[in-house]
């Protein structure tokens, strides 16, 4: 605690962190406008047959866990930057919607079998990213530096 204030103090890392997390959730933002609304053509052109097939092929139902999975990390990170404990349960939500969207493409879309194990690589590290910021937020709570 800052003895003249009674305030937390935040180091300098913990806003470059959330600048950083700020960007990978525009990021994201981005991939999932650009895949809801690319035309199938264009896909093809840009990520070829295969991968077009793959987003083409998504559920309904998986376009909305996608959304929920990236808007719930950018409200997280926003939430963070705000210094607001309230970025932990968003994170949670979309740590498990990034879980459900690709449980079903490895489970039960099965896109390994289309275009191997090195399509795993990505997911692999979305997967991870969700569980850091989720630990990230953790962190910062115990710390005080959320409210």
């Amino acid at each position: 605690m800052n003895e003249v204030d009674g305030r937390v103090g935040i180091p300098a890392w913990y806003w470059v962190v959330g600048v950083v997390l700020l960007l990978w959730g525009a990021a994201g933002l981005f991939a999932f406008y650009s895949q809801l609304t690319t035309p199938y053509e264009r896909m093809v052109a840009e990520m070829g047959k295969l991968a077009a097939d793959c987003i083409k092929g998504m559920p309904g139902w998986l376009w909305w866990v996608y959304g929920v999975a990236v808007w719930s990390g950018v409200f997280g990170t926003i939430a963070l930057l705000l210094r607001r404990a309230w970025a932990q349960p968003l994170y949670l939500i979309s740590l498990a919607a990034v879980i459900v969207q690709f449980g079903h493409s490895f489970l039960i879309a099965k896109i390994h079998l289309l275009m191997d194990w090195s399509a795993a690589v990505f997911p692999a590290f979305i997967i991870l990213m969700a569980v850091a910021q989720l630990c990230f937020a953790g962190h910062a709570k115990k710390r005080g530096w959320l409210r």
